[in-house]
């Protein structure tokens, strides 16, 4: 008899993945002999549509085994679907059962409720019915699954269909909205949703990653680094909510295109104010005086490491040492033969460009030997345009895009 026993317990800690002690005081647990297997079932009045938390209004446990149960005997509901228990139902006895049964939801595991025979019983027909019992899916619960019920004891004894999970039309209030949607080989998107909710992000009808609405109601999606680079060509992003682990809901799309790279033909410089090093494509060259910021707020940069960075021959800037000019003659543009000349004097508000003259704010200086010129008069008149100029105040730091000296 202990073997039997035994054997019956470890099966029903089995059904229920959870230890008899975490919801069951009693040392002293019993459950139903095998002769009552067939004999032993459950009986609903109504199937029902279920959207949210339902009631699952009666249901009835019938036992016509013939066999007296013993104290505690534990018989065990176990709602598939992801669904759980959400009360302890009314429960009216007949009997066998009268007056001598216990209803407890597991804590750990809602979806299993346990019923408790706390007195032995005789071996007449004996029924436990249940009223108003409230239901509710959870996050795992499938759409148009059956949610079935499962009566158990060292086995299982019987099933029946309680319902099937339909989507609720007030469940998903907010319509998904694409706001953003970067086109690139690694997309990303924000938009609007319904707070809370679980959204899954396909891309050409591949899966690429769930993301969980915040509680105002945004999103945003940033491409999964582990994935491969997207194709070139027209793509369709796709965000749905999901429900459970494949149902798919509301979905909407949006088109959009990864055009061909086109080869970068220009060079990104970058100067810092006191530093002795500056970039060139990320290749690291040496200054003989760094740059500075002068009296008038002015960022002035070293003349011929500039002009280095624009493929301005070296030969070609002309020190006057007793006029104290710098003249810099250098082509118009790439396919004429005409030249600029720029002039640039100590000292001197003012610079000339093919001898119109043009006043300037800060003067070039030589400091440590070494000339400087406020940074957009000095980059202007090279040639380079200020939306090709960016000043980062953060770190003193001035960056411009050049043509490529060997393009």
């Amino acid at each position: 008899m202990k073997k039997k026993i035994l054997a019956c317990m470890l099966c029903a800690f089995a059904f229920t993945c959870t230890p008899i002690a975490s919801y069951i005081s009693n040392t002293k647990t019993v459950f139903a002999v095998n002769s009552a297997f067939t004999t032993i079932y459950l009986e609903t009045s109504n199937v029902k549509e279920i959207t949210g938390s339902t009631n699952l209004s009666v249901f009835c446990i019938k036992d016509e085994s013939g066999v007296v149960t013993q104290k505690d005997t534990i018989y065990a509901l176990k709602l598939n679907n992801g669904f759980i228990f959400q009360n302890k139902p009314e429960i009216v006895t007949s009997g066998k059962y009268q007056d001598k049964v216990q209803f407890e939801i597991d804590y750990q595991n809602p979806a299993i409720a346990y019923i408790t025979i706390q007195k032995q019983t005789d071996d007449t027909d004996g029924t436990i019915e249940f009223h108003n019992l409230d239901v509710a899916p959870s996050e795992a619960s499938e759409i148009d699954k059956d949610v079935i019920l499962s009566l158990s004891g060292n086995n299982t004894y019987d099933t029946i269909k309680v319902g099937t999970y339909k989507e609720s039309p007030s469940s998903y209030k907010t319509e998904i909205k694409i706001q953003t949607l970067e086109a690139s080989k690694k997309p990303s998107a924000t938009g609007t949703a319904t707070a809370g909710k679980k959204l899954q992000i396909r891309i050409d009808d591949e899966e690429y990653g769930d993301i969980m609405v915040s509680e105002d109601g945004t999103w945003n999606y940033v491409f999964p680094y582990k994935s491969s680079y997207l194709k070139e060509g027209i793509h369709t992003f796709s965000i749905g909510y999901l429900q459970g682990k494949n149902t798919w809901l509301s979905a909407v799309s949006q088109e959009f295109e990864i055009l061909p790279e086109v080869p970068k033909t220009t060079a990104t410089v970058t100067f810092t104010v006191g530093s002795n090093t500056y970039t060139y494509e990320n290749k690291t060259g040496y200054l003989e005086s760094p740059p500075f910021i002068d009296s008038n707020g002015r960022t002035l940069l070293p003349l011929r490491a500039v002009a280095g960075t624009l493929g301005i021959d070296t030969q070609n800037i002309q020190w006057d040492n007793a006029n104290q000019t710098i003249t810099i003659p250098i082509p118009e543009n790439k396919t004429s033969q005409n030249k600029k000349i720029i002039r640039y004097k100590i000292g001197s508000h003012t610079i000339t460009i093919n001898d119109t003259t043009q006043e300037i704010d800060s003067a070039p200086v030589i400091q440590n030997g070494v000339t400087f010129l406020p940074l957009r008069t000095l980059l202007n008149s090279l040639g380079i345009t200020d939306d090709n100029i960016t000043w980062n105040a953060d770190t003193y730091t001035v960056s411009y895009e050049a043509e490529k000296i060997n393009s």
